[in-house]
């Protein structure tokens, strides 16, 4: 006979207990590699998300500091060409003689 005495009975209930044990280990690591591998695979997204916003900011900031450089160049022509008006009208004005009556 299989179990002659009640050790023999203790020895398959605990190799019974040990093999559900195992059963439910390997189920749980499953699932917890399974949700490791889908949040490595929403911070892959979230970093691709982060980096594309961080490379459209840097565009921006250079477009930005490049349209700053050039409207400064321009700001400073305009004044002169005003300068340069005002100028020439008071050379014209003094050349004129006024008309008295």
């Amino acid at each position: 006979m299989l179990i002659e005495s009640s050790k023999d009975l203790l020895f398959v209930v605990l190799a019974f207990c040990a093999l559900w044990l195992t059963v439910f280990t390997l189920w749980l690591l499953y699932y917890v590699i399974a949700i490791v591998r889908d949040a490595e695979s929403l911070i892959r997204q979230v970093k691709g998300a982060v980096s594309k916003v961080d490379a459209l900011a840097h565009a921006a900031h250079e477009k930005m500091e490049r349209s700053a450089a050039s409207l400064t160049l321009i700001a400073q022509a305009v004044k002169e060409l005003i300068v340069w008006g005002i100028q020439e009208r008071a050379k014209t004005s003094a050349r004129k003689p006024s008309k008295k009556k």
